[in-house]
């Protein structure tokens, strides 16, 4: 997985606030495998957890690898001691400064969700609760597959 995109995960890992109990320490209890290869109509290997750059421990990530053309899907849960809504808010507003015209909001998903770099995607569920979903290669639908997958993950809370 390449630093940059594990950076973009941890970005928008911590920018995801503190949850209520309706988000799992556990990211790969986010979506299951099956479930992701239904939504995204891909085929998934198990999902592993992983702890991001800065971590120790079991990590707030879950890497699922698909096949050539979207790499791997990372699902960011971040640790409930992290998650704040002011965080997330911070993030988004902070990437829109850095990199004018790479993030777009993305309307429809959560209470306010936004795509970083066209392949990270970052949702606020509500209050403190966010999430992230990254897809490891670009792909021009790699924004429409992300929110797919996320509002199936939204509808199942």
């Amino acid at each position: 997985m390449s630093d940059l995109v594990i950076g973009l995960a941890l970005v928008a890992a911590l920018a995801i606030g503190p949850a209520s109990p309706d988000l799992p320490e556990n990211p790969c209890d986010l979506i299951d495998r099956v479930d992701l290869a239904v939504v995204g109509q891909l085929v998934v290997q198990p999902g592993r957890r992983v702890p991001g750059k800065m971590e120790v421990g079991p990590g707030s990530i879950c890497v699922f690898q698909t096949g050539p053309e979207f790499g791997e899907i990372i699902v960011g849960v971040p640790p409930r001691a992290q998650r704040r809504g002011a965080k997330y808010l911070e993030a988004r507003d902070a990437y829109f400064r850095a990199y004018p015209g790479s993030g777009r909001p993305v309307a429809g998903v959560g209470q306010d969700a936004w795509l970083g770099g066209g392949t990270s995607l970052t949702v606020l569920i509500r209050d403190d609760e966010y999430f992230s979903l990254t897809t490891q290669h670009y792909q021009p639908e790699s924004g429409e597959l992300l929110a797919k997958i996320a509002k199936f993950v939204l509808s199942k809370k």
